[in-house]
């Protein structure tokens, strides 16, 4: 009987995380999906000094074992630690596919890895199909996601290594959970080894962070991004702490940066609260917030499609609105209302 494909995965998950990312529980679910289409079983990879027991999660999301590594120089993401501590294990077991994210450890660790194991690397990848599974073929975007770029290996390697778009992984649990199998392996890490080491923490800023991982997104449209509104706009964003995102025809005009993007052709969010302002609400961006706690729309077509995918919607012309909006907030962080 064939041996069964290996699928490990590499969730952003370690023992200093509060709790396991959306891109982590995309990651496991892309990770399972695979191994159903295979026959594969799911080994997740956690990292860490001292590691929460993660299997409860795990088990969710059709994992059936972890290796857990535990070192000091693990505490956090270091990607020459990181690789020291995988490489024997990798050598050793041989998995069919490594999957991570195209996001900060991903993006670092994974050319490393591919380095060391003399393996090959598919980056960025939105779509993989496995029609053939003795030769997957994997698609990743270009030209600004316009094409795909259709990536074959031409022998097969020891390990396949790919991370994957965050924009394309969606999050589905099981139905049934199982036990998850985990081995502590203590990899003794040298710290003379480490040549990058870690210094400070600083928290995440809500108006850089990214706005697939924002919990608080303030969405402008065109109606919303005129010399007189974009600076009100901008000013809520910053009394609750909202990171700002946009459409299409605002990326076009050059007004907020691409990678501010929301929908099917840009990034899909779910925060707890998503608030759109002079958005009209058309299909691939409706597409794109569907995941969202609550949402908010400000529109002044009261016909605007927005309002059929919001849970609360105004029709008010957001010259009139914003400012008022904003006194108010001001008015109550003043006064102890909200923090």
């Amino acid at each position: 009987m064939a041996k069964p494909r290996e699928i490990w995965v590499l969730p952003e998950i370690n023992g200093s995380d509060a709790e396991i990312s959306k891109l982590s529980l995309g990651l496991l679910s892309e990770a399972k999906s695979i191994a159903e289409s295979v026959g594969g079983t799911v080994t997740a990879l956690v990292l860490g000094d001292q590691t929460p027991d993660y299997s409860v999660v795990l088990g969710q999301y059709g994992v059936s074992s972890a290796y857990v590594f535990n070192d000091p120089a693990l505490k956090y993401f270091s990607a020459g630690a990181y690789s020291a501590a995988l490489l024997a294990k990798m050598q050793e077991d041989k998995p069919w596919l490594l999957l991570m994210g195209h996001a900060a450890v991903g993006r670092e660790l994974a050319p490393r890895l591919a380095a060391l194991l003399e393996t090959g690397l598919v980056s960025n990848c939105a779509r993989i199909d496995l029609s053939h599974p003795e030769s997957p073929r994997f698609y990743r975007f270009v030209y600004g996601d316009q094409l795909y770029q259709e990536v074959v290996f031409q022998a097969a390697p020891t390990t396949m290594l790919v991370t994957m778009d965050p924009r394309v992984l969606n999050i589905t649990p099981v139905a049934r959970t199982g036990k998850v199998r985990t081995q502590l392996i203590e990899p003794e890490l040298s710290p003379g080894s480490i040549r990058v080491k870690h210094l400070d923490f600083f928290p995440a800023d809500f108006q850089t962070v990214d706005v697939a991982e924002a919990d608080t997104i303030i969405a402008a449209g065109m109606g919303a991004v005129t010399d007189e509104l974009l600076p009100l706009v901008e000013e809520l964003a910053g009394l609750i702490e909202g990171s700002i995102g946009t459409t299409r025809p605002v990326i076009d005009e050059g007004k907020i940066p691409r990678e501010r993007m929301i929908g099917q052709t840009g990034k899909v969010v779910s925060p707890e609260f998503y608030m759109a302002l002079g958005i009209s609400g058309a299909t691939h961006h409706v597409g794109g917030i569907q995941d969202s706690g609550k949402i908010v729309s400000i529109n002044r077509d009261p016909r605007a499609p927005i309002f059929q995918n919001s849970d609360v919607g105004a029709a008010a012309d957001l010259r009139d609105i914003l400012p008022k909006l904003i006194e108010r907030i001001r008015r109550a962080k003043s006064n102890g209302e909200i923090l």
